[in-house]
């Protein structure tokens, strides 16, 4: 048994050998994107340099593929294996982390979820799920980037009705936060299950898949047309115009 536990580590590597096997099946060039597997020192480095300590699952993800390299081109010569430029490695895992910790900017008449509230009802603002948007939120970690436009963080302190650990992908720019899954496992799970339809009914799926990119990066994004509705956590609270 692992340090993660055997039932953590089969889960978590069946589902990557189904992700793998969707992607042979409907971008095969992608698959060499995949990168070896994270050494146990290497994972630990992470979790001492962020003091914090990564979910199991993701630790057991890590030690079958340590992130994905689009190589040194952008874009890349060959599609991505995923809806981003790259999953982290360990060493990405702390670099881009801390430059998301570094923009942390406190504001105390903004955190507010009232403020929240007013900003999701007028569609300036869009939350699928229990996450606080808090820019650089400390217990926070990012695991995958598109160009520093859009991120996949897990979230080790979620909103009322959240799961520590869960997955959230976040693009600050349009102002959407999105959880896609209660936790890693779930995430790649979710992932394989969208490439084993995309590749029997391609028009059924969540995924739309470019043959020379790979996965669009709005997979589990909100459609416009859905924003201005709240989540269940942010239902029943007062909204405040941090305008007035």
């Amino acid at each position: 048994m692992t340090d993660t536990g055997a039932e953590v580590d089969r889960r978590v590597g069946e589902a990557w050998a189904r992700i793998e096997a969707g992607l042979g099946r409907v971008l095969p060039s992608s698959l060499r994107q995949l990168n070896a597997p994270a050494p146990a020192p290497a994972i630990d480095a992470v979790e001492a340099a962020l003091a914090t300590t990564l979910p199991p699952d993701f630790r057991a993800s890590l030690r079958i593929h340590n992130g994905t390299n689009p190589g040194p081109t952008l874009p890349s010569a060959e599609p991505s294996p995923v809806p981003l430029t790259n999953l982290c490695g360990t060493d990405e895992i702390i670099e881009l982390t801390r430059m998301w910790h570094d923009s942390h900017d406190p504001e105390p008449e903004w955190d507010d979820p009232q403020v929240w509230a007013h900003l999701v009802d007028t569609k300036m603002l869009c939350l699928n799920g229990p996450v606080r948007p808090i820019v650089g939120a400390p217990g926070t970690v990012v695991v995958g980037d598109l160009n520093g436009d859009v991120k996949w963080l897990l979230d080790g302190d979620p909103a009322p009705g959240g799961t520590p650990g869960q997955v959230v992908r976040v693009d600050v720019e349009c102002s959407s936060w999105d959880v896609l899954a209660p936790s890693w496992t779930e995430l790649l799970v979710r992932y394989a299950e969208d490439l084993t339809l995309f590749a029997v009914d391609p028009d059924s799926s969540p995924l739309t898949i470019d043959a020379s990119m790979g996965p669009a990066c709005e997979w589990g994004s909100t459609p416009w047309v859905a924003w201005g509705t709240r989540p269940a956590w942010l239902r029943d609270v007062a909204s405040r115009n941090p305008y007035l």
